[in-house]
């Protein structure tokens, strides 16, 4: 009556927000301890609060399962509807019991209240797993008859949900769910509807039969939730009928006129794009003229959720009719400037698709208008962007793509000048400020090659961007776009003719701050360099003089020291480059400086001075600019024609043939160290020492191949094997073959000693091996300097272009046809990385695998029909069976044994017959007699000799009775015994208690609890040990294999490995196991371990089946006390003195039936060795007839109690006469404890205790 309500836990919650984690965590011990509840108000109000602390907390109520089932099946609608409430929010489909329901809801569905098979049906539609679909399938497909539309609505929308599990049962009840369609109540048609049209995501074709009844719907429902679903569901039918796309269009063309909801509205519009009614012809052009319109009204709506589903709708309408969305261009263009992203980006890819060549500049405007600071941007509609979305750097390089791409699609078809897409790159390159130069670079050299018309102003472009100082200070940012200057240099030096200043050209690529420039670009400036000089030196020759010469002669002194600056550099290619070219300056230099020579003059008679200028300059020109360059097509090469008698599979020169001798060409490499090489005489390379001395040599390669006898090859190897021999005396890296020289072996076989055999290197084969079969693993810092190495190589080649696109095909091969695949790649674009429309599965997508391959177009056959329902038994009838079976198991084991005993002592009793008759009686013919007689006289055995026999066995059984019956041994690490040992010492007592777990005819398991810490565990769950044995007593003796234990975890038993394996286990073989847990919940009565033990048993035959036997064992409360020092009488008066110490107290009585005179010996002997032993703890005081004791527990809770003696009349015996004792003898118990939950577990396991020994 004092536990608290919902209402209260939620008002204490909201009162305690300091300590809300604090007040929860008391709540939910509150909680625990209710659902054990008997009273089921109790129990349904602990659930409903502990539903609520899980939506809250996310708590993990998996532990209460059962009670939630509990609560489930209570017969009040209010506890009903809480524990489906709990089940739709805490059971999974792992949920164990989810099999205990089946029953449950089959009961409640067939329930005569319809709101208690609405909630049964509305649970079902949460926790249904394949097996609950299987079972359940037949009574919901029967409810679509029921006489209430409140619940044929509820089982239409369930049974969708079974199909997801179960899609068997689809195919089963959709012809009932067919005749629905036309249910007399709209609610369940709509349920219908949905169903329909959810099922028909996947796999439209199923459901064409429908359309005819769908149509009949369409006309004439008013519900617009009900027609979008049947006009979602005819946009998927459509493209697989033709024919009902015409039958369909004035009907949606009606609708698309009248109707004012925008919802229908854009359904109706949606279903004509997709069902492609807009390309059918007939008066297409008029209805997506009216669509076009219609979406306009979403574009000037102030709801942001209509105007981006009216862009989606355009974007699809774009590809069959763009000037219907190009009429829209200036609301679209106002989406642009949107504050929402996700319109900006749909208004984006609108844009994208309406360019063309007249509004292709005020397209690249407005967009660049994005990139601008805001205080540069004079559209006054964009004063409300947001800054923080300009300056994404993610949505600056959308914006820079889509204006490349929509300059360069269709191979710049839509550019009218050129001169303006250049001027556009260069202004991207200083207000991009994202990292796009590779971009931007691809593109500047694109036109530049392409277009000739533009070079000239591209020339002056380029020149402009080489003398932009904020590049080279910039260039180590990566938004700085510095890789553009890649471009400028390249185009500047390649078009250098059109240059108006080529001294001022090469002055910007060597001033002092290109160094800081990546190494491709730095490259390409030192071939530009060469290139400008070689077009501006050749055009000096043409006016050659002595002025041309000295300013010649001065740019190239000066060319040549600043171009020095680029051999210091680290990477290769363009210190390579710069080496070339400033040798070749300086013999440019060294020419000029030369004096002219005189030579004579025969018509004058006279020496002239020839003013030519040096020959080196005249013919450096036609080095860089002897071909003109020109755009190359994609597959040229392919084309090139194969000449007349070319065979390109053909051997140029024939494989050699493979030796016989691979002496002959194989190296013969010496491990020696030298210093100097030498060739001897016959071409061998000779290793020698400083002091002259051959230490080693090389055979170099044979030119051509030799074949010697094998005679010669004998003389060669010996000759080769004695100068080795010679050679490797005196090599100290050498171990010697001698005698002398003995290798010692290890520790163990230190005695024995080998000596080293000779061996012959000629005989070892060799094998040729190549560097590129192997794939080495360098140092870290190998592998540094490779990655190195790579980056530079990286920066050599020029940046990797995109998809080229080609203002025509390009040169081609002579006589070269171009195919229709060329034609295609000619018209190669730009990928959509801006794509926004996401084809990846997300969370709240349904997995329609199941129900693909159902097919429900072929009738259903006789032999398909629903499955049979699955019985399921409650657990407790499940093991009651199971024990009715092992009982059975056992008395047939025991009736076998006792016939096979009976058997052997019959036939040992005939042997003695036999064989006593055979020494008294002689003739044969009389033993034969005698046999005779004696087996028809054991055949006739009078009754009462087995009468007799039978009394015998139970006399005998009555003096072995109280005797247990003999076991084979099994050894435990602390004792072997059923029985609880107390062992006593001076302080302290400690009981082990080896209890028998399972002992079946297969296996026997005996196990002790004990405590993992003897210490206190106040802040920590408690550790428990548990120790198991386990014997192997099959009768049939054969091995147990796949033995192990599986334990269960829950809320409060929690286990590290819940899984051990044993393994093998031979007959009559024991093992022990150990395992670990900790003891989360609360320590009380009822606490217990679960799980299960399997095993397989292997025969000679075949294998048995797996056995699974389900263990379970409680943990007592003496188990978690602790040996703690004895407390003397004194101490313990003072501690119990202290009430506030022992809140919680406890009591329970014992009868003894023992006679008076004896009653003092009982309890001397059975009560004061039966209380520790339950408890757990010591004896601090013994008078007669009394007992107090003392422990304490690991987790720190103090027990104290007093045991005493009561003896009282018994007052019906005397007023009746009754024979028997006239007094009550029992024993009194009181305990006093720090909780109450402990106290109450001890009480209750004394009394078990007492009444099973007692």
């Amino acid at each position: 009556m004092f536990e608290k309500s919902l209402t209260d836990l939620i008002r204490g919650i909201r009162a305690n927000k300091k300590n809300e984690q604090k007040y929860i965590a008391a709540c939910l011990q509150e909680i625990h301890q209710e659902v054990k509840s008997n009273d089921p108000d109790i129990k349904a109000q602990a659930i409903s609060k502990l539903t609520y602390v899980r939506g809250i907390i996310s708590y993990d109520m998996s532990w209460a399962s059962f009670h939630v089932v509990e609560v489930m099946s209570s017969a009040k609608f209010f506890q009903k509807h809480s524990g489906y409430l709990a089940a739709t929010q805490s059971f999974r489909q792992d949920t164990d019991v989810l099999m205990l329901t089946t029953n449950l809801l089959k009961k409640d569905l067939a329930s005569g209240n319809h709101l208690e098979v609405g909630i049964a049906l509305n649970g079902l539609s949460h926790i249904v797993t394949p097996d609950l679909a299987r079972d359940l399938c037949q009574d919901l497909v029967s409810m679509l008859s029921h006489s209430r539309p409140y619940v044929r609505k509820k089982v239409v929308l369930v049974l969708y949900k079974l199909f997801l599990k179960f899609p068997e049962a689809l195919r089963l009840s959709f012809p009932r769910l067919k005749e629905r369609i036309d249910d007399p109540d709209s609610s369940v048609v709509c349920a219908v509807v949905n169903v329909v049209c959810e099922l028909a995501r996947k796999n439209p074709k199923n459901y064409l039969s429908l359309a005819p009844q769908l149509f009949k719907l369409f006309n004439t429902s008013s519900n617009n939730w009900m027609l979008i679903k049947i006009i979602k569901l005819f946009g998927a039918l459509t493209p697989l009928e033709p024919r009902l796309a015409k039958k369909l269009l004035p009907p949606i063309t009606q609708q698309i006129q009248t109707t004012a909801a925008m919802s229908l509205l854009y359904e109706c519009i949606h279903t004509v794009i997709i069902g492609e009614m807009l390309t059918s012809g007939g008066n297409s052009d008029a209805l997506a003229a009216m669509c076009v319109n219609k979406l306009r009204i979403f574009l000037e709506d102030p709801d942001q959720n209509l105007k981006y589903v009216g862009l989606l709708a355009l974007s699809k309408i774009l590809p069959t009719y763009p000037k219907l969305v190009a009429e829209n261009r200036d609301i679209i263009l106002k989406c642009i400037d949107d504050h929402d992203i996700s319109i900006r980006l749909r208004a984006l890819d609108l844009v994208v698709g309406m360019v063309n060549k007249k509004n292709l500049t005020d397209i690249v405007k407005r967009l660049m208008s994005h990139l601008l600071p805001s205080n540069n941007n004079n559209d006054s509609s964009s004063d409300h962007l947001l800054p923080s979305t300009l300056l994404e750097p993610a949505y600056r390089a959308d914006i820079i793509n889509r204006i490349i791409y929509i300059c360069s699609q269709n191979s710049y078809s839509n550019i009218v000048n050129f001169e303006w897409y250049i001027a556009v790159l260069v202004d991207l390159t200083h207000v991009a400020g994202v990292n796009v130069g590779d971009l931007l670079t691809t593109q500047i050299m694109d036109v530049g090659v392409r277009v000739k018309s533009v070079r000239q102003y591209c020339v002056k472009a380029m020149q402009r961007l080489l003398s932009d100082s904020s590049l080279l200070e910039n260039s180590k940012f990566s938004e700085s776009n510095a890789e553009v200057l890649y471009a400028a240099a390249w185009i500047t030096g390649e078009y250098c003719s059109y240059l108006e200043t080529p001294n001022d050209a090469i002055g910007f690529l060597v001033q002092p701050g290109v160094t800081k420039l990546p190494h491709n670009v730095q490259a390409v400036y030192i071939q530009s360099i060469l290139k400008i000089y070689a077009q501006w030196a050749n055009n000096l020759t043409y006016n050659w003089n002595e002025d041309s010469r000295q300013e010649l002669l001065r740019f190239t002194e000066m060319i040549k020291d600043n171009i020095s600056m680029f051999c210091s550099s680290t990477d290769l290619e363009v210190q390579e480059r710069a080496y070339n070219a400033r040798e070749i300056f300086s013999i440019i230099h060294q020419h000029l400086t030369m004096t002219p020579d005189n030579s004579f003059d025969v018509k004058n008679d006279i020496y002239a001075s020839t003013n030519k200028p040096p020959d080196v300059i005249s013919e450096l020109y036609p080095l860089c600019f002897y071909y003109e360059l020109n755009p190359v097509a994609p597959k040229a090469q392919k084309k090139v024609p194969v000449p007349e008698g070319l065979d390109l599979d053909a051997w140029i020169n024939e494989p050699l043939p493979e030796s016989e001798n691979n002496e002959s060409e194989e190296e013969e490499e010496s491990y020696g160290y030298g210093y100097t090489q030498k060739f001897g005489g016959s071409g061998d390379l000779i290793f020698s020492s400083g002091s002259g001395t051959a230490i080693g040599r090389r055979r170099g390669r044979k030119s051509s191949k030799k074949k010697y006898d094998s005679e010669e090859d004998e003389e060669l190897k010996e000759k080769r094997r004695k100068e080795r021999n010679e050679r490797i005396k005196n090599d100290p890296f050498y171990i010697s073959s001698t005698g002398k020289d003995l290798v010692k072996n290890s520790k163990s076989d230190r005695q024995s000693k080998r000596i080293t055999e000779e061996i012959d290197v000629d005989s070892i084969p060799v094998v040729r091996l190549t560097m590129d079969e192997f794939t080495f693993k360098t140092d870290k810092k190998k592998s540094k300097k490779s990655k190195a190495s790579k980056k530079k190589e990286d920066r050599h080649s020029p940046p990797p272009a995109p998809p080229v696109i080609y203002t025509d095909i390009g040169e081609m091969p002579e006589n070269a046809t171009i195919s229709d695949e060329e034609k295609d790649t000619t018209k190669v674009g730009y990928n959509n990385p801006w794509n926004t429309i996401s084809n990846k599965t997300g969370i709240l997508d349904v997995d329609f695998s199941g129900l693909s391959n159902i097919d429900l177009s072929t009738p259903l056959g006789k032999d398909e029909k629903f499955p049979q329902t699955a019985v399921y038994l409650a657990p407790e009838e499940v093991r009651r069976r199971e024990e009715e079976r092992v009982r059975r198991r056992i008395e047939e084991r025991r009736i076998k044994q006792a016939q096979e005993s009976t058997s052997r002592t019959k036939k040992n009793k005939d042997e003695k017959q036999k064989s006593k008759a055979s020494l008294e009686i002689t003739p044969k013919t009389k033993s034969v007699e005698n046999n005779g007689e004696q087996s028809s006289k054991s055949k006739k055995a009078p009754k009462k000799k087995r009468v007799e026999e039978t009394d015998d066995r139970k006399k005998k059984g009555k003096k072995d009775k109280g005797k247990k019956p003999k076991k084979k041994n099994l050894t435990l690490d602390v004792a072997t015994s059923e029985h609880n040992n107390v062992v006593v010492e001076p302080h302290r007592i400690s009981t082990v208690t080896i209890k028998t777990l399972v002992d079946s005819d297969d296996i026997q398991v005996l196990y002790t609890l004990r405590l993992g810490s003897s210490t206190e565990v106040k802040n920590e769950p408690p550790i428990m040990i548990a120790d198991f044995t386990v014997r192997n007593n099959c009768s049939s003796q054969y091995p147990l294999s796949k033995l192990a234990f599986a334990f269960e975890s829950t809320s409060d038993i929690q286990f590290d490995k819940a899984l051990i394996e044993i393994g093998e286990l031979q007959h009559d073989e024991q093992k022990s196991v150990t395992i670990e847990f900790k003891v989360m919940g609360i320590v009380g009565a009822g606490l217990s371990v679960s799980g299960n033990i399997t095993y397989e048993i292997q025969s000679d035959e075949e294998t048995k089946p797996n056995s699974d036997i389900p263990i379970r064992f409680e943990l007592p409360m003496a188990v978690f006390m602790l040996n703690i020092p004895k407390m003397t009488p004194e101490e313990f008066k003072s501690c119990v003195s202290k009430t506030a110490d022992f809140p919680f107290t406890g009591s329970t009585s014992i009868l003894l039936n023992t006679s008076t005179n004896l009653i003092e010996q009982s309890f001397q002997n059975d009560v004061i060795r039966l209380i520790p032993m339950a408890m757990g703890t010591h004896i601090v005081e013994q008078i007669p007839g009394a007992i107090t004791v003392y422990g304490r527990s690991v987790q720190g809770y103090q027990v104290a109690g007093l045991a005493k003696l009561t003896v009282e009349k018994n007052l019906v015996v005397e007023e009746l006469e009754i024979p028997g004792s006239a007094q009550n003898t029992g024993v009194r118990i009181e305990l006093k404890c720090t909780d109450q939950a402990f106290v109450d577990g001890l009480i209750r396991e004394i009394d078990y205790l007492f009444r099973k020994e007692l």
